[in-house]
């Protein structure tokens, strides 16, 4: 069965995240399967999530062309007995998401661009705090058949 180009593009961006998890500048890499989580985020803890896109005009006849917005959850909790400053970890693990979302912009040529967007910090409560990284995946897709690339 095919597999609609939007989720060949979420996959390649899980397997970026997976790849920092593999290196050690992560500690979990995932993708919501339901609303709300995690419950309980680890420190270094990645959640890939997407956002609804926006249509693109941009002149190319016969194909759709979109603004996908995808967002990941960097979650920081370090231990009591860390001496690293929070703001460094959390510096560390942006820097890191970005370097992973801009390796291959095209994601394996699915996509267009991939544009990095203002970042968000937030606290999650019980020691943890993290940024959301905000990328924008410009792709497009056949206009009538979002399976197929051209």
């Amino acid at each position: 069965m095919a597999t609609p180009i939007i989720e060949q593009i979420a996959a390649a961006i899980k397997t970026a995240l997976d790849a920092l998890v593999t290196a050690g500048s992560a500690s979990k890499a995932e993708r919501p399967l339901r609303s709300g989580m995690p419950s309980s985020p680890q420190d270094k803890h990645l959640v890939l999530m997407q956002g609804d896109a926006s249509e693109v005009e941009d002149g190319a006849i016969g194909h759709k062309t979109w603004m996908q917005p995808f967002a990941i959850d960097c979650f920081v909790r370090p231990s009591d007995s860390s001496t690293t400053p929070v703001d460094t970890a959390i510096n560390t693990l942006r820097a890191d998401v970005e370097k992973a979302l801009r390796d291959d912009p095209t994601w394996g040529g699915l996509a267009i661009d991939t544009i990095i967007r203002d970042p968000e910090g937030f606290l999650a409560g019980e020691g943890t705090e993290g940024v959301r990284v905000n990328a924008d995946v410009h792709f497009r897709h056949l206009e009538d058949d979002p399976y197929s690339q051209s």
